[in-house]
């Protein structure tokens, strides 16, 4: 990381790869430094600019392809963590991940993020009419719920994954093992994937072999492959009027959270901040002795003590000085 000579964060999502830092991002040398080609991830790359919103609101899970799921929180721990280790963070990021992980946690206590609109269930059941098997793939809320939707008019089939849970499955709601979805697709009318994995449930050649049939994909993240005769939840046209209210509240609650930091950071600017610059001095020291420590070869375990150690003494040592300082 020689060539990056500001502050930075690595979060790495089951999605993708994004950097926080303190100032723009050359794009080509921060990902020569982290040995990717250019041209190779040009097509992936995009860029913001912002005060840290973006970063609250990922935080929440809003952002996911899982919509409102809370993993997020570890990843973003763990990517704090890491820049702490390297030397890459400071102290304004150390702050505002320690918000925005403290923000994740309230948000999830305080709201249901995990939403299923009503109104796709109603689409979904206003599609199905007359026709006689369907077939569920999913144990999960939202899964249960469309089953107790069409039970009533339909023969309705559920996949598990687990057979040990068979008292998820709605009363009237035939389960079968995971395993057996392909058995029971080719004999259904309507093949519903409504699971919460980060999987493919039907290869494309097996959706291929069910043309003709009813498919749709209600998984968040879509776990069906892009297909002509596969329909999605913005193929359903529908609102989703739950869903919008989890991003307005997690929006509004994010510009307070925002406020708060710039308030500590003004503060931290106006009248200094001792913590804060031992800290910042500590991660500079970390930088500029990132290949000295590389270089000895340690285990992973040995190498992020001593790091600690190092940002550790060099910050109790800054403290010291600057109070002794001040005392003489």
């Amino acid at each position: 990381m020689k060539s990056v000579r500001f502050p930075f964060v690595v979060i790495v999502t089951c999605d993708r790869a994004e950097v926080i830092a303190e100032k723009t991002v050359p794009h080509e040398s921060f990902e020569r430094s982290l040995l990717l080609n250019p041209l190779a991830v040009a097509s992936s790359r995009y860029a913001m600019e912002d005060d840290g919103r973006h970063l609250f609101l990922l935080s929440s899970g809003i952002l996911s392809p899982l919509f409102g799921e809370d993993t997020i929180q570890g990843q973003l721990r763990e990517a704090a963590e890491a820049a702490c280790l390297i030397g890459s963070s400071s102290s304004r990021l150390d702050k505002l991940f320690n918000m925005a992980v403290a923000f994740s946690k309230r948000m999830h206590t305080e709201h249901k993020m995990r939403v299923f609109d009503t109104t796709i269930a109603d689409e979904i059941v206003r599609r199905c009419d007359g026709k006689d098997n369907i077939l569920i793939v999913g144990s999960g809320e939202m899964a249960r719920a469309l089953a107790e939707r069409l039970v009533s008019s339909h023969r309705v089939i559920m996949t598990l994954r687990d057979e040990k849970k068979t008292f998820l499955v709605p009363p009237g709601v035939l389960p079968v093992t995971y395993e057996k979805r392909g058995e029971y697709a080719a004999s259904s009318d309507v093949v519903i994937s409504a699971s919460s994995g980060l999987y493919h449930t039907f290869s494309l050649s097996e959706i291929e072999r069910l043309e003709g049939k009813l498919i749709f994909d209600l998984s968040s993240p879509p776990d069906l492959p892009s297909s002509p005769i596969v329909q999605r939840i913005p193929d359903l046209g529908v609102e989703e009027p739950e869903k919008e209210n989890v991003i307005a509240i997690v929006t509004r609650e994010a510009e307070k959270e925002i406020g708060d930091y710039n308030g500590w950071l003004e503060k931290a600017l106006s009248f200094g901040d001792l913590s804060a610059e031992a800290e910042d001095v500590a991660y500079e020291s970390l930088r500029r002795l990132s290949g000295a420590i590389s270089s000895l070869r340690l285990d992973e375990d040995a190498e992020n003590r001593l790091r600690t150690s190092i940002a550790d003494s060099v910050r109790k040592a800054f403290i010291a000085k600057f109070l002794q300082k001040k005392k003489s």
